[in-house]
């Protein structure tokens, strides 16, 4: 039973582990990292700062599925009340003012609760709007400012982009627009740092949320969950992008060694580089196509997917002229039988979808041996550990991008494929749905092949 606590400008590291001790503390969520966590029943995920402006948001559906796996999640302060907000009749706990303020239609929309920590950039922590206009509505109750000043303080902040709002910012701009202007922010600053423990929305709200969960509140001290009653996550038809997420971000089951590195990461990279994969591709594919038609032998796969196929109107008989020549190169046109281009068409044109990706996850069908999925876990830990030091080198430090011409080099070498008719036909038989697909997911490993060139060399 572990608690994840996504924070940052909400509330400082030391704070949470002085109100829950024992959490596991992550930096504001981002896309994929709820599912990165692979959490199950018993666990919780406490959502209080994520990313909004300098990367993708968490979605929806992320939280939805850690929801019908069983895992509490809870969310308040910051970009966590904005989320339960959205999700409470799922299951999704919302704690604090910020969360009911979002539930009573308040507040409206996430540049409410968009704070940032101070970085290279930008030296000072930024000020969410929501916390400006709970300490404004205070500062007003005790004759701080007046309403008009409060409301024109308000209206310069809102303003400001998110990135930027930090006090001194708020006060030169305050103080351009009019010298008792100027003077207003500052007693607002300093009535904010003298009342922090009241007037700071979203530090009050993340420590009520540890605080609520320290004392393991049964079920009755829960915040209440507003009509009509919530509908079980579970309760929800899963939608091909959330089965894509799981299988992207999901890190590898019993990869001890490498426990960040994603499932189907490892499975992108031997759909590049191994040799044998066209063929577990293609075994994989006419199973699913064969359907409830195959045989418990295996040696009439490829006549049970074609009956299948026939069953659904798809013969060569049938097919238009610009099926073939989307599908196979001229060569295959000119070569084999019929019913060999009929399979070979049948495998670079399967989808478990209209337009969706041939699959989710990785499949039983596409694994390799413990030993071969353990080396390429390792290529792919290695892969991420050179861009890490790339970004952490500092502003421009990330790696350049890989021109066309040198991916498609590349694939050239190691698919030993020359046209780009032919290497569109590689691509295909890997299950990429085009060349382009498979060349952007080429220029993410290719920096490790020239890493292990620059080493040979030495």
């Amino acid at each position: 039973m572990t608690t994840h606590v996504f924070v940052g400008a909400a509330l400082g590291a030391d704070e949470v582990r002085t109100a829950y001790p024992g959490s596991v503390l992550h930096p504001p969520a981002r896309h994929g990292d709820l599912l990165a966590l692979a959490a199950g029943p018993g666990d919780t995920v406490v959502l209080l700062d994520g990313v909004q402006c300098h990367g993708t948001p968490v979605s929806h559906e992320e939280i939805l599925d850690l929801l019908a796996d069983g895992t509490r999640v809870v969310g308040a302060a910051g970009f966590g009340a904005l989320r339960a907000a959205e999700l409470w009749p799922y299951g999704m706990r919302g704690i604090g003012l910020v969360f009911g303020m979002f539930v009573q239609g308040t507040l409206d929309g996430d540049a409410e609760v968009a704070a940032h920590r101070p970085t290279h950039t930008h030296g000072h922590p930024t000020v969410a709007l929501v916390t400006l206009r709970w300490t404004v509505a205070n500062a007003v109750t005790d004759r701080i400012l007046d309403p008009a000043t409060g409301d024109t303080l308000l209206d310069l902040a809102a303003s400001m982009h998110s990135a930027e709002r930090c006090w001194p910012a708020l006060l030169r701009l305050a103080g351009e627009h009019a010298k008792a202007t100027g003077e207003a922010a500052a007693a607002l600053r300093a009535y904010a740092r003298r009342t922090r423990s009241t007037t700071d929305l979203q530090r009050v709200d993340s420590l009520l949320a540890l605080s609520w969960l320290a004392q393991e509140a049964p079920a009755s001290a829960a915040p209440p969950a507003p009509d009509p009653l919530p509908v079980p996550a579970w309760f929800l038809t899963p939608t091909s992008r959330r089965a894509q997420w799981r299988g992207t971000f999901r890190p590898t089951p019993g990869a001890s060694r490498h426990p960040a590195v994603r499932e189907l990461d490892v499975l992108r990279f031997q759909q590049l580089y191994a040799p044998d994969f066209p063929a577990r591709y293609r075994g994989f594919t006419l199973h699913r196509i064969a359907g409830h038609l195959l045989p418990t032998g295996e040696s009439e796969l490829e006549t049970c997917a074609l009956e299948s196929a026939a069953r659904a109107g798809i013969t060569a008989d049938l097919l238009p002229a610009q099926a073939w020549e989307h599908w196979l190169t001229p060569g295959e046109r000119r070569s084999g039988t019929p019913w060999h281009r009929l399979l070979t068409l049948l495998v670079r044109s399967f989808r478990s979808a209209p337009g969706d990706a041939p699959f989710h996850g990785v499949p039983e069908e596409l694994r390799r041996a413990d030993a071969v999925w353990a080396a390429s876990t390792n290529a792919v830990a290695a892969i991420d550990r050179l861009g890490e030091s790339a970004a952490a080198s500092g502003p421009g430090g990330t790696a350049r991008r890989i021109p066309v011409s040198e991916v498609r080099g590349h694939l050239r070498e190691i698919w030993g494929s020359g046209s780009p008719a032919a290497l569109e036909a590689a691509a295909r038989d890997r299950g990429f749905a085009s060349l382009a697909e498979a060349e952007e997911t080429a220029r993410r490993f290719m920096p490790l092949r020239a890493a292990s060139a620059q080493v040979e060399a030495r």
